[in-house]
């Protein structure tokens, strides 16, 4: 690719889109990014529709230039807007926001890339639409569209976000309209009751793949039950988790349906939501054994702390609160039910208490109302606060969080863990034993995303100003991914950087997986690197 072939393009895309469809890519905002990496990126694109999204794809092919599309760019933490490579143009999809095809009936309703949790939770309640939205603790301006091709998931009932979508339609690399056969047949509303369609599953390789532009899809939403009842438990002693472990799995088991996720949260990731960093305590950036015990008894926060939600009719979570208590009680130090109307009560208690008591009772109400929106399908940035625990300027009251542009230091490490307690034991003291090593504080979330796995969070945090800090924090992800890759534990999901771990020698998913891209974009012009490597058409033939 040369300057000439990219200053061509650029024009041609200028005439297809207008002035406000070509803008720079300045450092502020899609070159920023919370991981510390920044691209060279000659252009960011600004369709307004598929129709354009495809005259973009035929620009890009005629001048080889590639072009890597974001929906909304929010990805905190893996990369933002950021290509995987240099030299690539941002396809920035948010302007193809419509909602469309909402069946009250069935629950199901098509997106478009721009459409965030946000704006679904508010097109839902203009038209009475009884559905939870498939939020995560991204916040209310990231891409539901985005997030399911990323597989991403929640603590909704509609755990696995992929899972619940039916069907896809996409621009391919050539410019030409992906849809899938049940459509081709004239079939359009049996797709989208219908996730497997006829034939082999190829929306499947849209998902963490650059083999197409989705611009649509369709997902299948959870009902709003009759109760959401929060669950919170605890355990003082460290020593216990092995024991902690499997019951949760038993929870899982026994209530399927109705308990669909647990988090489990060790006390450092609890105190990132509730104090501010303590650097003047810090040594080489990190809390030593004292002082987070010291923080922890003074904010009353357990060696690990959970949280559940019972989905369910009156009855149903009834007995349900019963099965909590028989199950989770001999093994936990303290277990408690949490609703809107409680949280109220404790606001209301709040008023008229004292100064300093009022205060961390209303802080407390308040941190659960934020958690039980979540659970009742309403996204809120509550969760987004961990990204400035260590870096970044927070906005003013009232203006969305962007970690990005607010300068925050965050790098996502994702690993699947087993849901068996030895393993977790064995995740744990790798993850303790590494993440000082290199300056950062090992704050833990572990997540069941089903009956048998936990997805791990651990948010590498960090001062995006100091290089140093920065360099280190990398440093840190490379040394828990090979750590994870010896343990057995590694990532549902990479960031830009990180991508080179698929680079597995010649493995037949990796030969497959380029014969396929070679054939659908031999000019390798769609989202280069990007899950799938790159390599010559020569070399995969």
């Amino acid at each position: 690719m040369n300057s000439t072939s990219i200053e061509s393009a650029i024009a041609e895309w200028a005439d297809l889109l207008g002035e406000s469809g070509v803008v720079p890519a300045s450092s502020a905002d899609y070159g920023a990014s919370t991981i510390g990496t920044r691209r060279s990126i000659p252009a960011v694109l600004r369709p307004e529709n598929q129709e354009q999204v495809a005259a973009v794809l035929k620009v890009a092919q005629k001048w080889c230039v590639a072009v890597y599309p974001v929906s909304t760019g929010n990805n905190w933490g893996y990369g933002s807007a950021n290509p995987v490579e240099d030299g690539c143009a941002v396809l920035d999809l948010s302007r193809l926001n419509r909602i469309s095809d909402f069946d009250p009936e069935m629950g199901v309703v098509t997106v478009e890339p721009g459409v965030t949790q946000g704006a679904l939770r508010a097109f839902l309640d203009r038209h009475d639409g009884n559905y939870l939205v498939p939020v995560t603790g991204a916040g209310p301006t990231c891409s539901l569209l985005g997030n399911a091709l990323e597989r991403g998931y929640g603590i909704t009932p509609v755990t696995d976000h992929f899972a619940a979508v039916t069907k896809i339609e996409a621009i391919l690399p050539d410019g030409t309209l992906y849809r899938t056969p049940l459509s081709e047949l004239g079939g359009e509303e049996i797709d989208r009751l219908f996730k497997w369609g006829l034939g082999p599953y190829i929306d499947g390789l849209f998902s963490q793949g650059n083999f197409g532009v989705v611009v649509k899809m369709t997902i299948a939403l959870a009902p709003v039950p009759e109760t959401v009842t929060a669950f919170f438990f605890s355990l003082k002693d460290d020593a216990r988790l092995e024991a902690l472990v499997p019951t949760i799995r038993n929870v899982l088991l026994a209530l399927g349906g109705t308990v669909v996720a647990i988090n489990l949260l060790n006390n450092q990731r609890m105190l990132s939501m509730m104090t501010p960093f303590p650097a003047a305590k810090a040594i080489n950036g990190v809390l030593p054994a004292q002082e987070v015990n010291d923080l922890a008894d003074r904010h009353g926060v357990p060696a690990w702390s959970g949280v559940g939600a019972i989905y369910a009719s009156k009855e149903v979570a009834k007995a349900a609160r019963r099965t909590l208590r028989r199950l989770l009680g001999p093994v936990t130090d303290r277990l408690i039910f949490i609703n809107r109307r409680k949280v109220d009560t404790a606001r209301k208690l709040a008023r008229v208490l004292p100064g300093r008591l009022a205060s961390r009772v209303m802080g407390m109400a308040n941190t659960l109302s934020g958690a039980l929106e979540i659970m009742h399908g309403t996204p809120n940035d509550v969760a987004l606060a961990l990204a400035y625990w260590r870096s970044g300027d927070l906005p003013e009251p009232g203006k969305p969080k962007n970690p990005a542009r607010d300068g925050c230091g965050l790098i996502w490490f994702a690993p699947l863990v087993p849901i068996r307690g030895n393993d977790v034991r064995r995740y744990i003291e790798m993850i303790e034993r590494i993440c000082p090593e290199y300056g950062v504080n090992p704050l833990i979330t572990l997540t069941t995303i089903n009956d048998r796995c936990f997805d791990s969070t651990v948010p590498l945090l960090f001062d995006r100003r100091d290089p140093d800090a920065t360099a280190r924090a990398k440093a840190c992800y490379q040394a828990l991914l090979e750590a994870g890759r010896r343990e057995g534990f590694l990532p549902y999901r990479l960031n830009i950087d990180a991508m080179n771990t698929l680079q597995t020698g010649g493995s037949a998913f990796a030969r497959l997986a380029s014969q396929l891209k070679a054939a659908v974009d031999p000019n390798f012009i769609l989202a280069p690197g990007r899950y799938v490597p790159r390599v010559k058409r020569s070399e995969v033939l």
